[in-house]
């Protein structure tokens, strides 16, 4: 008898593999690009870009409930949603302020050549006005990051594929992903995959991930902003 259930579950693991790799592959081909292109406004706020990550999104959704799994399976519940939120932030701010100094001592030991600023230096708001908007741009790609890698990888995964090697592969996955940041920039993204992978496991809620995932984000941000002339000047 045609177990569907499981059918469904089967054909939204397929669906997540290629999702992945149709992610890849666009993270290739805009790392290829951006080595060519010099623009004149902020990635970040680039309206079609925007849609394109709400979009991705919204698929990252689709295929959780392709999976049939429940929502606690995908970290999709929340029970004390103030001390989740409480916990990803603090985790948030240690590990932003640990990968600061760790990078700055790499690049002095190893040379500037490990890290490009070429990414960051190109989605720092240009004005007072454009802060706000810079925040908001944050939270699709985060969440479609989280969703694909501890919701749909993790949640979906890790009852057929031993989680160490799980964490480990989509870690290099997340690393190579940002390759804009060049070799430097890959490690750390990796590490911070393997930590989040971690703290969701732990948690059992993707929100903790989320937004320790944003905070991350934003608070490079905010540095950068008050290091603008070191990155001019790299």
């Amino acid at each position: 008898m045609l177990n569907l259930p499981h059918l469904w579950l089967n054909l939204a693991r397929l669906a997540i593999l290629l999702f992945t790799g149709f992610i890849a592959w666009m993270t290739y081909r805009s790392h290829l690009l951006l080595k060519e292109f010099q623009p004149d406004f902020n990635l970040l706020l680039s309206w079609p870009e925007s849609i394109a990550r709400v979009v991705l999104v919204g698929l990252c959704l689709c295929l959780a409930w392709l999976s049939g799994l429940p929502a606690a399976n995908l970290g999709l519940t929340v029970s004390v949603p103030w001390q989740s939120l409480g916990l990803g932030l603090g985790v948030g701010i240690a590990t932003q302020l640990s990968v600061n100094l760790v990078t700055l001592q790499l690049i002095k030991h190893f040379g500037r050549d490990i890290y490009s600023p070429w990414l960051i230096r190109n989605i720092l708001p240009r004005r007072r006005s454009e802060w706000l908007l810079v925040a908001l741009a944050f939270l699709p790609p985060v969440a479609m990051e989280e969703l694909l890698f501890r919701s749909l990888w993790i949640g979906g995964f890790q009852a057929i594929i031993p989680l160490p090697w799980l964490i480990i592969g989509t870690s290099i996955i997340f690393g190579l992903m940002h390759q804009p940041q060049g070799k430097l920039g890959m490690v750390v993204a990796g590490t911070i995959n393997i930590l989040f992978s971690i703290l969701f496991v732990w948690s059992g809620e993707l929100l903790v991930t989320l937004i320790a995932h944003y905070s991350v984000n934003m608070l490079q941000v905010i540095v950068a902003h008050y290091q603008r002339d070191w990155l001019e000047n790299y």
